[in-house]
């Protein structure tokens, strides 16, 4: 792995986890009773946003699979098979 895929993989897990909070947060004030008062525009733009989370989730736990694959076969690489 290279030095940047090294650093991109320690952040992942602090990036996803902020998504995860935000992601929380929103959900909350969407779940909330008085949320639909509010104008369509705010509306549209929490499900947006929502739309969003949701995507970069998903970008972003896929590439931290990638990198923990190939740290497990680089590290994996130099021990031989019985």
């Amino acid at each position: 792995m290279t030095y940047k895929e090294t650093r991109e993989l320690e952040s992942l897990p602090r990036e996803i986890e902020a998504l995860e909070a935000e992601q929380r947060a929103l959900y909350a004030r969407m779940h909330a009773p008085e949320y639909y008062r509010q104008p369509p525009e705010a509306l549209r733009a929490d499900k947006a946003r929502a739309q969003e989370i949701e995507a970069l989730l998903m970008e972003k736990l896929e590439r931290w699979t990638a990198l923990e694959a190939k740290a497990g076969a680089t590290s994996g690489s130099s021990s031989s098979a019985p």
